[in-house]
């Protein structure tokens, strides 16, 4: 029982520190934020965050933008950003976000 628990905690840790990629057509990963890769496709989704205490500030503000929403109260802050989607043509890259939409070519690596 007590090797089951050793693989157990060995597969969690790599689950949570391994990128997976294959030839840029599937993959995962978690860094720097966590998205998944499907034909070529990536979704990327960032972690909500919340800061409780003094060092989440003092004075009230929020924000709402393509990124994410962000509220600010005194000795709160809570940030949730909105997922987003990188669609790939050829040199052409596309990602959609809520309410923008980005377009860029790809640098053809030397």
């Amino acid at each position: 029982m007590k090797a089951n628990k050793g693989y157990l905690l060995l597969a969690a840790l790599l689950f949570f520190t391994v990128n997976i990629k294959a030839d840029g057509l599937f993959g995962a990963g978690w860094k720097p934020k966590p998205n998944v890769t499907l034909f070529g496709q990536k979704i990327t989704w960032p972690i909500p965050s919340i800061c409780i205490g003094a060092k989440a500030g003092v004075l009230p503000n929020a924000g709402l933008s393509s990124d994410g929403v962000n509220l600010k109260i005194p000795y709160l802050a809570v940030d949730i950003p909105f997922p987003s989607l990188t669609l790939k043509s050829g040199e052409k890259v596309i990602k959609l976000k809520v309410g923008a939409i980005e377009k860029s070519t790809q640098e053809k690596e030397k």
